[in-house]
């Protein structure tokens, strides 16, 4: 295939189709080239035309209708520009075309002297060894070998150099034709007409290329298509992908190939689908996790009931302490519930965030004040690092208190005891030039130690890192947390330094803060 090697370039789908272009450019102008060297003088570029067949053809078609033309008006002929116009439409430059010769027909009115009377063109006479009007010298004599005291007519414009053609003229009657290295030839003829007149008439034929000219046209649009056929494939396999990707519920992939936008696009593709895949399972394990999580109290609460209903138990005492754990585990039930239906809503039908102006060093102290009983009972002491300034912050209060409450939460339950929970609050910082961060931290020292790989997972919905401890929680805290603060346009990280583990939200800082 043609450029089948633009394929390992690292370049975009334009360069590569300005490269095929260039290229597809380049190889039809060499074959044209060969094809034209090869050719040339054959009937399909040159009409087998003989001499006399020329000039019979020439004077049939223009020779004696124009000598019959001026004789008939030899006297008009006789003053200087006197038929110029009608000569001009009558025998135009531009005789005849076709579809492989082009021919032009230089007509001119002399007197004896070499004086020019009429033309049917922009011509000039200039003597041998004369200078053009515009200053160019005419063809040197070894170009050309006129008759001593030849004019020679210039046809073009000679002031702007335009010269394309050169008749020399000698008062002698005759017919002659010259060739120009295969590719044309010039008809040259002096008649004398009467009143001492001389037409002089050049005809010019000039063999096109054309039939080389549309092979190239062919030959070019086949190497260029052959260049971006591939891609022009490529792109059907991508419409076909994407219907691959549903038929298969994602787990095909589209191949890559090329190295460009339409490989990005095919990658994005690819990418698109993996997540979908990883997607689809995290909701069969978010329902697996639902469904055990709420067996193991319901099986708890339908047992209890049971012995209830049946009066299994040996004393009042045991009876109520039955419906205490009854109590506890419809609780537990509750909970469970409540954190489903929670992340639930926050994940596929995100709630309308009310932002309102909150005092952050207000807020923490009322949130922290409320946990003094599990301070107390885990003796782990809180302790508030506040700016002295205030810092404000647009959020929605209430969903941000919850996830405070949840990071506070896990941080009493699985914190050592004896320790202190540090809560920072820092100083706005320019982390851009558009945006402006409040930073929160919440710094404990775990029970058990904590590595980087468990890190990753702490976020992860139903985590749990103690899999004993499972009466205290789905593992949906932390994951709540982190979507609301995501849904507040922030980020919620956590960090270890140490045998310190810390929580850090982060949040665009007001623009009015005080």
């Amino acid at each position: 295939m043609v450029i089948k090697w633009t394929k390992k370039l690292k370049t975009g789908l334009v360069g590569e189709l300005v490269l095929i272009f260039i290229l597809s450019l380049a190889a039809t102008l060499v074959a044209v080239s060969l094809t034209a060297h090869f050719l040339k003088g054959s009937a399909l570029f040159y009409p087998a035309q003989t001499d006399t067949e020329r000039m019979m053809s020439y004077r049939e078609k223009v020779g004696n209708p124009l000598a019959a033309w001026l004789e008939a008006r030899a006297g008009e002929a006789a003053i200087p520009h006197r038929l110029e116009q009608e000569l001009r439409v009558k025998f135009p430059l531009d005789y005849n075309k076709s579809f492989r010769a082009a021919e032009e027909v230089v007509v001119s009115v002399v007197n004896g002297q070499g004086e020019l009377l009429q033309a049917n063109s922009h011509v000039v006479i200039v003597r041998s060894g004369e200078t053009l009007p515009g200053g160019k010298a005419l063809l040197s004599t070894a170009d050309y070998s006129p008759a001593p005291g030849a004019g020679g007519f210039v046809i073009g414009n000679p002031e702007e150099e335009q010269v394309y053609n050169i008749v020399f003229f000698s008062p002698k009657e005759g017919i002659n034709i010259s060739y120009n290295n295969g590719s044309g030839t010039k008809l040259q003829e002096t008649r004398k007409l009467g009143n001492g007149l001389y037409l002089v008439a050049a005809s010019t034929i000039t063999y096109t290329e054309s039939p080389v000219s549309l092979l190239g046209v062919v030959v070019f649009l086949l190497l260029f298509y052959l260049g971006v056929r591939g891609r022009i494939r490529y792109m059907h396999t991508l419409e076909r992908g994407t219907h691959t990707l549903y038929a298969t519920d994602f787990q095909a992939r589209i191949p890559l190939k090329y190295n460009n936008e339409l490989t990005t696009m095919a990658t994005a593709l690819n990418d698109m689908a993996e997540q979908i895949v990883a997607s689809r399972s995290k909701e069969k394990d978010f329902l697996l996790n639902i469904s055990h999580d709420l067996r193991t109290p319901l099986t708890s609460i339908m047992g209890f009931l049971s012995l209830l209903k049946e009066k299994s138990y040996g004393s009042e005492l045991e009876r109520e302490r039955y419906v205490e754990v009854l109590e506890e585990r419809t609780g537990y039930l509750k909970k469970l519930i409540d954190e489903f239906f929670e992340i639930s809503k926050l994940k596929w039908k995100p709630p309308v965030i009310n932002k309102s102006r909150v005092n952050m060093q207000e807020l923490l102290r009322q949130v922290v004040e409320g946990y003094h009983p599990q301070s107390r009972d885990t003796h782990i002491e809180p302790v508030l690092l506040l700016p002295d300034q205030a810092v404000y912050v647009e959020v929605d209060a209430d969903l941000f208190v919850r996830v405070l409450e949840n990071l506070l939460s896990n941080a009493f339950k699985y914190s050592r005891a004896d320790t202190e929970l540090v809560i920072r609050l820092r100083e706005p910082v320019a982390e851009s030039r558009r945006q402006l961060l409040v930073r929160l931290e919440l710094w404990s020292t775990p029970a058990q130690a904590m590595d980087s790989a468990e890190l990753q997972r702490l976020f992860e919905r139903f985590y749990k890192r103690d899999s004993s401890r499972a009466g205290e929680g789905a593992g949906l805290g932390l994951s709540i947390a982190a979507e609301i603060i995501r849904l507040h346009g922030g980020k919620l990280d956590a960090r270890i330094e140490g045998e310190r583990l810390g929580m850090i939200i982060e949040l665009e800082r007001s623009p009015c803060n005080s």
